[in-house]
C-alpha cells in the first residue's frame, strides 16, 4: 500500500518537472531566436506545471501551502486554453503581436479569481476543513456553500463554455491556415497545423472525461490518477516539441515593403515604364484586356490568361493592368526556367514578389489566372517535372530518394513522396521502374 501511494506521488510530480523544463527550454529558445509562438508555448507549459503543483501538493497533503495557493487554482486552469488558442493565433499569423483585446480571453479566469477572494475570509481552520474535504460543503459557514457554487460555476460552467469556443476557432483557424500556406508557401513542413490540432482534440478530449470521471466519482480510484497523469505527460511532451520544431511563418509586411520600395524605384526612376503603368493604372489598356476572350496586345495566343467565371470575380476589383501581367508572367516563367527557384526548399510567394518588384497578391493573381493553381501547387509541378526528368535519366543510380527530393526543392522525403504519388499517381521508385 504504502509502495502504492509513493508510486501516485511520483506520477504527479512527474508532469510538474517535465512542463517547468520544457518552459524553461521553450522561453530560452525562443530569446534566442525571438520565436513569439515557442514564448506563448512556453507560457502554456509554464502554466501547465503551477497547476499540476497544485495536483501533487493536494495527492502528498500539503493543505498548508494549498490553503495560501487556493485562490489561483480554478483561475489557472481556465488560463488553459486561452494560452493554448493564443499559440495557435500566432502560429497562424505572420508577424503576430499582442493586442489589448487579446487579453479578453482571460477575462474569466480573472472574474474566478475575484470570486474566490472570500476564502481569504474564514478561519484557517475553515479553510483546512474545507480543502482537506476535496472543496465540498463541510457543514461549517455560508462561506464554504458560496466557494463551492463558484467552484462548480468555474469547473462545470465556464470551462465547457470555453472548451466549445476554443474547439469552434481552433477548427476555423485550422481551415484559414490551410488555405493561406498554399498560396503563399511551396512546402508545409513545420508550418501545417495538423499536429499541433491533434494535441488540441487530444486536450479537449481529455478535459472532457475527466470532468465524467469526477461526476461519477471514479476520480478516487487508482487507476484514474494513474490515467490523468500519463495523459498529462503525453500531452504537455509533445505539445512542447511540436511548438519547438514549429516555424514561425515569415511576416508578409517587411517582405510587401521590400516590394513596394522597389516599385517606387522602378517608378521614379523610369516613367512611363510598366512599372510606373502598374502603380498608375492605364484604365485604357485595363479596359481592352479585361474583357473575356479579348487578347492581351502583341502576345501569344496560347499564353493568355485562363479566365474563368471564378477567377474573373475572384480579381474583378484588381488594380493589375492587362501590360502589367504580361511582364509578371514572362519575369515568372523565367525565374523558374532559368534560374529554378523553384529548388529553393523554403520559398515563399513573397520571395518571388521581391524579385519581380511586385505585391505578392499580384504574383498569386497571375498564377491563378493563368494556371488555374495556387502557389502551391504550382511551385511543387515544377518540382515533380525537375524529379520525373532525374528518375528518367537513371537518377537513382546516382542519387537516393531523399537526395533527388532535396535537389528539385522538397523539404523532406515524405513530402516529396506524398506531391510525386498525387501529380503521377505513383511513387517515385515506381515511375523510374515504369519508364525503363
Amino acid at each position: 500500500m504504502v509502495l502504492m501511494d509513493l508510486l501516485v506521488d511520483i506520477l504527479y510530480a512527474l508532469p510538474v518537472y517535465q512542463s517547468f523544463a520544457l518552459a524553461l527550454l521553450l522561453f530560452l529558445n525562443s530569446k534566442a531566436t525571438g520565436s513569439r509562438t515557442r514564448r506563448i508555448m512556453a507560457w502554456f507549459q509554464l502554466s501547465g506545471a503551477v497547476y499540476f503543483s497544485f495536483n501533487f501538493l493536494y495527492a502528498v497533503h500539503f493543505f498548508s501551502i494549498l490553503k495560501v495557493l487556493y485562490a489561483v487554482i480554478l483561475p489557472v486552469v481556465l488560463v488553459f486554453l486561452p494560452v493554448f488558442y493564443l499559440y495557435l493565433l500566432a502560429a497562424t499569423t505572420p508577424g503576430f503581436r499582442f493586442s489589448k483585446r487579446h487579453f479578453l480571453h482571460f477575462l474569466p479566469s480573472l472574474l474566478l479569481f475575484a470570486a474566490n477572494f472570500p476564502f481569504m475570509l474564514i478561519s484557517e481552520n475553515e479553510k483546512l476543513s474545507y480543502l482537506m474535504s476535496g472543496f465540498s460543503i463541510t457543514g461549517g459557514t455560508g462561506v464554504s456553500d458560496y466557494l463551492l457554487a463558484v467552484y462548480i460555476t468555474g469547473l462545470f460552467g465556464l470551462l465547457p463554455l470555453q472548451l466549445l469556443y476554443y474547439t469552434r476557432e481552433t477548427i476555423r483557424l485550422y481551415r484559414k491556415h490551410k488555405v493561406y500556406i498554399l498560396n503563399n508557401y511551396s512546402y508545409t513542413e513545420n508550418i501545417s497545423l495538423n499536429r499541433i490540432v491533434t494535441m488540441a482534440v487530444c486536450l479537449v478530449v481529455f478535459f472532457i472525461s475527466n470532468q465524467i470521471l469526477y461526476l461519477s466519482g471514479l476520480n478516487h480510484s487508482f487507476f484514474s490518477p494513474v490515467v490523468y497523469n500519463l495523459m498529462m505527460l503525453l500531452i504537455m511532451l509533445f505539445t512542447g516539441y511540436y511548438a519547438m520544431v514549429q516555424k514561425d511563418l515569415k511576416s508578409s509586411a517587411d517582405s510587401v515593403q521590400a516590394a513596394n520600395q522597389a516599385v517606387l524605384h522602378s517608378v521614379t526612376s523610369a516613367p512611363g515604364s510598366a512599372a510606373h503603368e502598374n502603380a498608375h493604372t492605364n484604365h485604357a489598356d485595363s479596359a481592352e484586356t479585361s474583357i473575356p476572350g479579348k487578347p492581351f496586345r502583341d502576345y501569344p495566343e496560347e499564353k493568355l490568361p485562363a479566365f474563368t467565371d471564378n477567377t474573373l470575380l475572384k480579381y474583378a476589383g484588381s488594380p493589375l493592368s492587362g501590360s502589367r501581367k504580361i511582364e509578371i508572367l514572362e519575369e515568372l516563367e523565367q525565374l523558374m526556367s532559368r534560374d529554378k527557384l523553384y529548388t529553393k526548399e523554403d520559398l515563399c510567394i513573397d520571395d518571388i514578389a521581391i524579385q519581380l518588384k511586385t505585391n505578392p497578391k499580384y504574383v498569386s493573381q497571375v498564377i491563378n489566372e493563368t494556371y488555374g493553381k495556387n502557389f502551391y501547387h504550382y511551385i511543387n509541378a515544377f518540382r515533380i517535372d525537375a524529379a520525373k526528368n532525374l528518375l528518367l535519366s537513371d537518377g537513382l543510380k546516382l542519387y537516393s530518394i531523399t537526395g533527388i527530393a532535396k535537389m528539385v526543392g522538397f523539404g523532406s522525403k515524405s513530402s516529396f513522396n506524398a506531391s510525386f504519388k498525387r501529380h503521377t499517381g505513383l511513387t517515385p521508385t515506381e515511375y523510374a521502374k515504369s519508364r525503363q
